[in-house]
């Protein structure tokens, strides 16, 4: 993971040309900063021409897609933006436990069984493959994997944690409850559910 400063400089009259875009502009960067790729964001001042935003994520294509889908790049308000790595010397001991979702997020079960010794297999490949496959969606918040022994097989949930079932389209497609499983995680189940559900978030806590 890198630290990257980018920097916006704003049209002239961005106050007032901001409104029409403003709500999806600060979605997007709660959505961000929710994933935890997103640490600081703010407008410089005296003059209130330029605009800070500090990421911390795994690769410079993390930012540039923020900046592509940032509504105020897309209508001109930004006259350009220039992403540069930081060196950070000194900081704050960043916290690694995720924030609690939102309420009206959208959780998304999936469960499955493995044998216990198959289990580091799938461990590996939830972590290699589908949690930076998840990364690359907008609306995506997080996940989690969770294991029970059952016997002598285990129980496998997977939680992800996403903005809205319209943002879970653009993983699943429009069949929403049909499982996506790929082939390296059917080899290494014994079985899997062939649908999954959705919960809305209503209340949640993280202390």
């Amino acid at each position: 993971m890198k630290y990257y400063a980018m920097f916006y400089e704003v049209v002239d009259d961005f106050v007032s040309r901001r409104a029409p875009y403003r709500e999806e502009h600060l979605r997007l960067v709660a959505e961000a900063h929710t994933r935890g790729e997103l640490v600081l964001a703010g407008a410089l001042a005296e003059p209130a021409d330029r605009a800070l935003l500090i990421f911390y994520v795994s690769e410079e294509s993390r930012v540039l897609a923020f900046a592509q889908n940032d509504p105020y790049v897309k209508h001109g308000l930004v006259r350009k933006y220039e992403i540069r790595p930081w060196t950070v010397v000194t900081e704050n001991a960043r916290k690694e436990a995720p924030k609690a979702p939102a309420r009206g997020s959208v959780l998304r079960r999936w469960t499955a069984r493995t044998t216990k010794t198959q289990l580091p297999q799938y461990v590996q490949h939830f972590q290699k493959i589908v949690l930076p496959q998840l990364r690359q969606f907008d609306g995506y918040l997080g996940a989690t994997l969770y294991s029970r022994a059952i016997a002598q097989d285990v129980e496998l949930v997977v939680a992800t944690y996403w903005v809205s079932r319209e943002a879970i389209t653009q993983f699943a497609g429009p069949e929403l409850e049909k499982a996506v499983v790929a082939d390296e995680a059917v080899d290494v189940t014994t079985d899997y559910d062939r649908k999954v559900q959705h919960f809305e978030v209503v209340v949640a806590e993280r202390v």
